[in-house]
């Protein structure tokens, strides 16, 4: 095995004293950096070249990815966030830039970083913080809405029980927890979810993954008659999708539904459209 694989075996991430206990020679790790067949994100730390770039970023800071970075990391978020979050422990110190391992972070101040501090850093991920810390973190970043599509994610993929995120939120004002607790298992994806939490914030009922015969579960239906599917890019960008999409359809519109599909632009950048598309096709009985 070589040391590459050693690092790979240990997630992508390695620190000097493991590699050290697995025989390796400070002289190798040198000569493994100098060849370009690993990184030395900071002192103490070596990655691989294809590790993710953001993930590289999070340990040269001092830590592990949180908030929406860690989200986007494991799939629970659908566009990359214009800062890079990270969780660092509250008594942590020499924390760096995110891009040069030699520039002290409090002597550089990095505009592309948010640091959360946290007194609690177990995980089983090398470069992404606890789950739990991960949604908590978010909900002092982002809106309710956007806190519950990642965590509805997260239900359906079995990271967080929705006993354990009621008591994750606990502390929190009643008002928020009760809508932080709009949390919903059935949910596939973020974009459904999000459209799923602003219908039922104006009084739109629907339900989540429906089965329908001859299409499998759609993402949400409105009374009856009225399906709402969710095109995200990071899931509906090939040709097979892109045609599986509109057989979908065909079959629905042969059942007798009306379908609806909005894009990830439209949704958070055109909301007022979608509603407007959506209510009208309630006031038109398309949803009976």
């Amino acid at each position: 095995m070589n040391i590459d694989d050693d690092i790979r075996g240990l997630g992508g991430l390695a620190a000097t004293h493991e590699l050290l206990r697995r025989g390796w020679s400070a002289y190798a790790l040198a000569r493994a950096v100098h060849l370009g067949r690993i990184l030395r994100v900071r002192q103490g730390w070596y990655a691989l070249p294809e590790t993710p770039v953001d993930s590289q970023r999070a340990v040269r800071v001092g830590g592990r990815l949180t908030c929406a970075s860690a989200a986007y990391e494991l799939g629970m978020w659908e566009q990359p966030p214009a800062r890079l979050h990270v969780t660092v422990r509250r008594n942590a110190s020499r924390l760096r830039n995110s891009f040069v391992k030699e520039k002290r972070l409090t002597e550089h101040p990095d505009a592309g970083v948010i640091v959360h501090w946290t007194d609690k850093h177990t995980t089983s991920r090398r470069f992404v913080s606890d789950i739990r810390q991960v949604l908590l973190d978010m909900v002092w970043c982002h809106s309710p809405e956007i806190v519950v599509a990642t965590v509805d994610v997260a239900l359906h993929a079995g990271w967080l029980s929705e006993r354990g995120w009621r008591e994750a939120i606990r502390p929190l004002p009643v008002r928020l927890r009760r809508l932080l607790s709009r949390v919903d298992a059935a949910s596939q994806s973020f974009l459904e979810s999000v459209m799923r939490f602003r219908l039922s914030m104006l009084g739109i009922a629907t339900r989540s993954q429906v089965r329908v015969s001859g299409v499998g579960h759609v993402d949400l239906v409105v009374g009856d008659g009225l399906v709402i599917e969710m095109d995200g890019w990071r899931f509906h960008n090939t040709r097979e999708q892109f045609e599986e999409d509109r057989r979908r359809d065909a079959r629905l519109v042969l059942l007798g539904y009306r379908v609806l599909r909005f894009t990830y632009r439209q949704l958070m950048r055109r909301w007022q459209v979608v509603l407007g598309t959506i209510r009208g096709c309630i006031a038109k009985g398309f949803d009976r």
